[in-house]
């Protein structure tokens, strides 16, 4: 069944994910590497800064599941589900095999978001490290290009994508659910598109 999901999704996608093997691939490109001189105006790490801040934080994303939910590779090369704490996005592959409303545009919004990104993992105290599933619970941080850090557990519920569970507990339940307000007060995503 789980293979079965993998394909699914990976054949919904035209250009895959990177994984631990980029590092690995000596045609590897770095994308902007950092100048000593232009470090302060350009912050961009090259794989080899990547590689050395990992520390065993950092993974690479083998695959979007669904819109909450990733397949993701450790620096040792080992795999394991991660479960996007905060939020709730629709199936992509209901009871009856179909599509809730919105649930693939929420695992595309997730695919293009991490797409070719590096991203750091970090679980919250109020909650525990696996669901019932075996999946580990965690916020996910991508490195963009620009050198900044962006969450997307706060993007998906800032677009509208998905909502805030809000019997699961975090340690910050108010700012996930003004997130979560603010998308529905303005009709984004699936606030706007389902009924």
């Amino acid at each position: 069944m789980f293979d079965a999901l993998v394909q699914l999704v990976l054949s919904l996608v035209a250009t895959p994910v990177a994984s631990a093997a980029t590092l690995e691939d000596k045609n590897w490109q770095e994308k902007t590497p950092v100048q000593v001189e232009e470090q302060a105006a350009n912050p961009y790490l090259s794989k080899t800064d990547l590689v050395n801040a990992s520390d065993g934080t950092l993974y690479w994303v083998v695959a979007v599941l669904d819109g909450d939910t990733l397949l993701v590779s450790a620096p040792d090369r080992s795999t394991f589900q991660v479960r996007l704490l905060a939020v709730d996005t629709n199936e992509i592959n209901g009871p009856d095999s179909t599509a809730e409303c919105y649930g693939i545009e929420a695992a595309n919004f997730t695919l293009d978001f991490l797409k070719n990104r590096a991203v750091y993992l970090s679980a919250d105290p109020a909650n525990q490290d696996l669901d019932p599933f075996g999946r580990k619970l965690r916020y996910v941080d991508v490195l963009k290009e620009d050198g900044s850090i962006v969450r997307l557990n706060d993007a998906l519920l800032k677009t509208g994508m998905a909502s805030y569970p809000a019997q699961y507990p975090t340690s910050t339940p108010d700012y996930f659910k003004s997130l979560e307000d603010t998308a529905k007060a303005n009709d984004l995503g699936q606030w706007g598109a389902c009924n």
